[in-house]
């Protein structure tokens, strides 16, 4: 039995920038999810899901970093993300063709996916995340990372809530989903599932941890090197939820993902994800300047922190 077991649609990315040749990568949140934990050492498994135009060699990065890894093959062609950015850095365009993605269901994992005690959900269509999530034995934790692709689509979202254990996103990704503004969003999550909690990044405003009694707010690392910010985000729930997973505090595990967020910039994509033994050499330096508070969900100040939210 591994600790994490994580799934997603494996997309081929072709990412052109200005004054540069095309990169081409592996894409999904999910494999950088699973690339990340494994770097910070965890027992992962990455059940990545392809057409049969894929090559394996591609994820040897993971193999490399000692995780197990067991894909699903089907027929048809793998999907793939063309994405361009402009002079400033923004996207300029983006196009993505979901390939096999449109046929994968639950059924298609490998047997030793559903014998993990953490089952992670990334980039995959809502209807195989809904089934997957359904299908977790009570005992597991569900753990689901979107790449807003749930963009309007409330009634859909709120289907699947009740299975969650962690939802992680990103603040403008949360209040994109069509609830209403950030008061009125969290209420009806938590109407659905009072038990969940919601793991939120916010650029460089740090991150929120939201559990049912509680806010647990972390800043930023300061003036962190940024050659690239892809991946951060899942570098940063990768970290938290390997802390989380061996006992760690909440304010540990959100100084610890914070750190190893920063350092992940530090290269193109997943070229510089850190090590358990730099995330720690890094946080022991700045630990002062990475203050934790916690507040009471039921306190004014809460409503005072979510109502303001920038």
């Amino acid at each position: 039995m591994h600790t994490f077991a994580v799934t997603s649609v494996i997309s081929i990315d072709h990412i052109t920038q200005p004054n540069a040749s095309e990169r081409i990568t592996v894409g999904s949140c999910g494999f950088y999810t699973a690339l990340a934990l494994s770097k910070l050492g965890a027992d992962v498994l990455y059940a990545g899901i392809h057409g049969n135009d894929f090559d394996h060699h591609r994820l040897d990065i993971l193999r490399h970093a000692n995780a197990a890894v067991e894909t699903c093959q089907l027929a048809g062609n793998t999907a793939r993300l063309d994405l361009t950015y402009d002079m400033h850095g923004n996207i300029a365009s983006v196009h993505y063709d979901e390939g096999i993605g449109t046929t994968v269901t639950a059924a298609d994992l490998p047997h030793s996916f559903w014998e993990s005690r953490i089952l992670w959900i990334g980039t995959s269509p809502f209807a195989f995340q809904l089934e997957v999530a359904g299908r977790a034995a009570p005992q597991q934790q569900v753990y689901l990372s979107p790449q807003g692709e749930w963009k309007g689509r409330a009634s859909d979202v709120i289907l699947i809530i009740p299975y969650l254990s962690y939802l992680m996103i990103n603040q403008r990704e949360l209040t994109d989903l069509g609830f209403g503004d950030l008061p009125t969003t969290l209420d009806t999550l938590y109407a659905a599932n009072p038990e969940l909690k919601l793991l939120i990044t916010r650029s460089k405003h740090g991150a929120w941890l939201i559990t049912p009694d509680s806010i647990y707010r972390v800043p930023s690392v300061p003036d962190p090197i940024i050659a690239d910010t892809t991946g951060a985000g899942d570098t940063f729930n990768a970290a938290f939820a390997l802390q989380t997973s061996t006992g760690a505090s909440p304010a540990h595990a959100l100084q610890w993902a914070t750190v190893a967020a920063a350092l992940s910039m530090r290269d193109y994509a997943y070229f510089a994800l850190p090590t358990a033994s730099e995330v720690d050499a890094f946080r022991d330096r700045i630990l002062s300047q990475l203050p934790v508070e916690e507040i009471p969900r039921a306190s004014s100040r809460f409503i005072e922190l979510i109502t303001s939210a920038i």
